[in-house]
């Protein structure tokens, strides 16, 4: 079975934790408990919460054994505090109702740490809640959780579960989080201690059926009273009563409450067991759980083959405490109790034996392919150097199968000096430094790698022996050469993310030449590296389908790093494509991922916020996108400094499109000390100097443009760039800058070879834009290609500005136009009241009235134009009602257009990307202003004024 790239056969489930128990050996029948589960089922939630040993889970046992009902069943231990293990079992306890229930959703879970929790869960109860049956999951054990990210997305689950999947809980503790909005509404059924505990009548039978052993009621209360109805006491006492049948005996020497009839119990069982049961007791006490051969070479290498097995039917043939797992009774573990008892006692014992008994168990799991529990008792071990040596030797196949969080939390419990002597490990800390994104505890490890591969080579020339170093230095020694590929990607890696191309490329190349093996964390990289080459070559489709494949492989590798910065890319691309619906979906998935081990936010979630933003820009929502472009390089500076470059052009625009130039110019001039900085890439400041050009070009300074274009060290205007010099997608940018600056430039001085010039240039990029897919820089060139035929008197440019208008409006494109300012006004204006009846290219007229509004109120707002064909005014100027003195806003006019085609609130957040609260909003000020109730009363008079159409 695969989830994903995930596969569950190396990475399998245990079958034992999703399998109810076996009842235990004369167990008690509790009608009374049963039926109080069988009432709460009817609810969402039923909690059992008591201390150990209160008889928790043979309640459950006996419940779900009587059950008609639909049940799954896990069984919680420490080790699910781990997302991804929780979850898989979660989930395939469920696939036991429902086979292939929740393998979408756990794809997500699978993903990252924390990145795909909450939208992992969302698809699992929305298929759980499109199921025409009830299902019941009992998680029991919970106690053992305290992860914050596990607790978050079980109380998650809580929160949202759907009618039909009812929680069955049972814990020592209670829960760590609130349940108040359950408890209002009587939707949860809890039973505590005080109901688990055993009444005089569960006493009585329990020793009837466990010792036929008829007690009298003096003696039965006595008891009650000595245990308060605690099963983990009375089980004890039934034990040390087969060789002393006599119940005064017991209550004569036992005196107190329960913990200590614990004590005195323990001691009587251990005491009374042969030599060989007491060593086979203490020393499997560190296990849990316990099997045969696993019990073999943790107690007694030597022993003969079957021993363990044999010892554990012996134990559980003598009711000591032992319950077995599963229906093959292969598996066991020791009463909970009980195993503290047993850890005290060789703790106070055998001392010196634990840390050899914690290492027997760490390789028996190594052999067995179980690194989890391999490590968790090398971690008990103490021993360091040789908890390093088993870290070391598995970290190659947990790289490969993409637990990177894991091996990098194993490591980091290691001392600093211990790393320093293993290149290897500290290889693998640099790449989860990295996946995490810590890039100073990355430049850290990876600085200390050359640093350790360098004396080991000054080492290697003193003569010193071979057999001394940590591994051969030797040129054909496969281990140092991938030490040195691994290296090579983890410098390539940071390069690009300071946008080195070249340095990218060159320690790409050296990754190539050293690596020897493959595994999908490092080709999760190199596949980064060549997806990039294709944004920078500009080919937008082939650049999706590569980063597709790169996300691919960084969700097998769980290289979160790799995956957020390829999906961030994808919404780059489908920008560029002009589909910003699209791209806006994958920022949300990108926003998902953006999600550290704790919970917390990454900072590389910055990147979502500037994509954002950039959208929002596009769409002419300012105020909307400032917050996002704020946010974003808010976040993006805890990260490489030039990685909030993007944000900064941004805001730069979005300030010049608001009229603030100054602040436009005091941003970009930020920009420019940036991208000069040796941490930018080659082309930072060309790209920077191109928009500054841009926005001159605006404000017609043509003064201010040439002194930009001087600055990025382009050629003479009325020469050309050379598309060799650059990629692609740099060398285009700089094209259209180049374009509108003859435009403005042939324009203001009336130059016609400048027009002719720019006309030329344009018809070369047009046909790339299509070829490459870049419909957004197909829309530009378009736009610019209008402008210049109506300067140079060519019939065919409002047909040319009609096709542009056509690929922007479905998405929402409106800056692209609006940035050209007066210029396009009067063809826009033309296109508006003497729209062609022939050809394809049809936008709205209400849109090309937006534009002009827009257009109006920006460049002369003391000088309103008069009334145009689609404007406001034009519509209402016949109407006998009066517009109201409180206008609607921009964004509410949206609203009421889409009103009006009968969209739900849900549908115009979906449209807009707005909160639906905020919708709610911008819907109850409409009706407010236009002094209407309902929808339909607003649309009705939005039509009466004028405001619709």
């Amino acid at each position: 079975m695969s989830i994903g790239s995930y596969s569950l056969l190396e990475h399998p489930v245990i079958s034992t934790k999703i399998t109810v128990p076996r009842s235990s050996a004369g167990s008690v029948r509790r009608p009374r408990l049963t039926e109080r589960v069988s009432r709460g089922v009817e609810g969402p939630l039923t909690l059992l919460m008591a201390p150990a040993g209160f008889g928790k889970t043979n309640v459950l046992v006996q419940w779900a054994n009587e059950t008609d009902l639909a049940r799954a069943w896990l069984t919680i231990d420490s080790e699910d505090n781990d997302p991804r293990r929780l979850f898989r079992h979660l989930i395939s306890a469920l696939q036991t109702l429902e086979p292939g229930l929740g393998e979408e959703a756990l794809e997500f879970i699978l993903s990252t740490r924390g990145g795909g929790l909450e939208i992992g869960l969302t698809l699992l109860i929305n298929e759980v809640s499109a199921l025409s049956r009830d299902l019941i999951l009992i998680l029991d054990e919970f106690q053992s959780l305290h992860d914050h990210v596990v607790l978050q997305g079980i109380e998650f689950l809580i929160k949202h579960l759907p009618d039909n999947l009812h929680l069955v809980i049972a814990s020592r503790t209670t829960l760590p989080f609130s349940l108040a909005a359950l408890r209002v509404r009587s939707r949860v059924c809890e039973l505590g201690a005080g109901d688990l505990r055993f009444t005089e009548d569960e006493i009585a039978s329990f020793f009837l059926q466990t010792l036929a052993l008829q007690l009298s009621a003096d003696t039965v209360r006595t008891i009650e009273i000595r245990t308060d109805g605690w099963i983990a006491g009375l089980q004890m006492a039934a034990i040390s009563m087969r060789e002393d049948r006599d119940p005064e005996f017991l209550l004569a020497h036992v005196g107190g409450g329960a913990h200590v009839l614990v004590d005195y119990l323990a001691a009587e069982v251990v005491d009374r067991q042969s030599a060989e049961v007491r060593q086979f007791l203490l020393r499997s006490s560190i296990l849990e759980p316990l099997t045969g051969s696993l019990c073999e070479a943790v107690v007694d290498p030597a022993a003969r083959p079957g021993y363990g097995a044999a010892m554990l039917r012996q134990l559980e043939r003598a009711n000591l405490f032992v319950v077995a797992l599963d229906e093959q009774h292969e598996w066991f573990r020791y009463h909970r109790l009980f195993s503290d008892v047993l850890r005290h006692i060789e703790r106070e014992t055998n001392p010196a034996e634990i840390p050899m008994l914690h290492k027997r168990a760490a390789l028996w799991y190594e052999q067995h392919g179980n690194p989890d529990d391999a490590f968790k008792h090398a971690l008990a071990s103490a021993d360091l150097e040789w908890m390093a040596d088993l870290i070391e030797r598995n970290s190659q196949s947990m790289i490969a199968a993409g637990e990177m969080a894991t091996l990098t939390r194993w490591i980091s419990e290691l001392p600093n000096v211990i790393i320093h002597q293993r290149p290897r490990l500290g290889l693998a800390y640099a790449w989860g430094a990295i996946a995490a994104y810590r890039l100073d505890l990355a430049q850290y490890w990876l600085g200390d790698v050359q640093q350790t591969l360098a004396e080991l080579c000054e080492q290697a020339n003193a003569g010193a022996d071979a057999a001394e170093l940590p591994f051969a230095v030797a040129g054909e020694d496969a281990g140092l050469w991938n030490v040195r590929g691994g290296l090579a990607v983890c410098q390539s890696t940071l390069a690009l993310l300071s946008e080195d191309v070249e340095r990218a490329a060159e320690f790409s190349r050296q990754a190539t030449v050293y690596l020897q093996e493959q595994n999908p964390f490092v080709r999760s990289f190199m596949a980064l590296d060549d997806s990039l080459f294709f944004v920078l070559s500009g080919d937008a489709e082939k650049a999706i389908e590569s980063l597709r494949d790169t996300v691919r492989l960084a969700l097998q590798a769980n290289n979160l790093l790799v995956l957020i910065i390829a999906t961030w890319e994808i919404s780059e691309m489908q920008t560029v494509q002009a589909q910003l619906g699209r791209a806006w979906a994958t920022l949300q998935k990108a926003e998902y991922m953006a999600v550290g081990p704790n919970g917390e936010p990454l900072a590389l979630g910055g990147l979502g916020d500037i994509g954002y933003g950039a959208i929002l820009l596009e769409r002419d929502l300012l105020q909307e996108a400032q917050e996002y472009l704020e946010r974003g390089r808010k976040a993006t500076q805890a990260l490489w400094p030039i990685s909030n470059l993007d944000a900064m052009i941004a805001q730069a625009q979005l300030y010049h499109a608001r009229g603030d130039i100054a602040e436009s110019q005091a941003v970009l001039a930020e920009a420019s000390r940036l991208a000069l900085s040796t941490e930018s890439s080659q082309w930072d400041d060309t790209i920077v100097s191109s928009v500054a050009v841009r926005l001159a070009l605006q404000c017609d300074d043509l003064a201010q443009a040439a002194l930009w274009w001087k600055t990025g060290r382009f050629p003479d205007l009325a020469g050309s760039i050379a598309p060799e010099d650059y990629p692609y997608a740099i060398y285009e940018h700089l094209a259209l800058t180049h374009a509108r600056f003859l435009l403005v430039s042939g324009e203001n001085s009336g130059r016609t070879r400048h027009l002719l010039h720019a006309r030329e240039l344009l018809e070369r990029l047009l046909p790339e834009t299509e070829r490459l897919h870049r419909v957004r820089s197909q829309i530009e060139v378009l736009v610019l290609q209008a402008m210049v035929q109506s300067s140079l008197g060519n019939d065919r440019a409002q047909e040319t500005l009609l096709h542009a208008l056509a690929l922007g409006e479905p998405e929402g494109f409106r800056r692209i136009y609006l940035d050209e300012g007066r210029r396009l006004r009067p063809l826009l204006l033309l296109c508006a009241s003497e729209r062609p009846t022939s050809g394809s290219y049809l936008p709205s007229r209400a849109f090309m009235g937006s534009l002009l509004d827009a257009l109006d109120h920006r460049h002369d707002p003391a000088h309103p134009q008069a009334p145009r064909v689609g404007s406001r005014a034009s519509r209402s100027s016949g109407n006998s009602e009066d517009v109201p003195s409180e206008l609607l806003s921009p964004r509410e006019l949206e609203v009421l257009s889409l009103i009006a085609e009968g969209k739900s609130n849900q549908e115009i957040a979906t449209q807009l990307y707005l909160a639906l609260n905020t919708v709610k909003r911008h819907a109850y000020n409409i009706y407010a202003k236009l002094n209407v109730n309902k929808r339909t009363q607003a649309v009705s008079r939005g039509r009466l004024l004028g405001l619709i159409d």
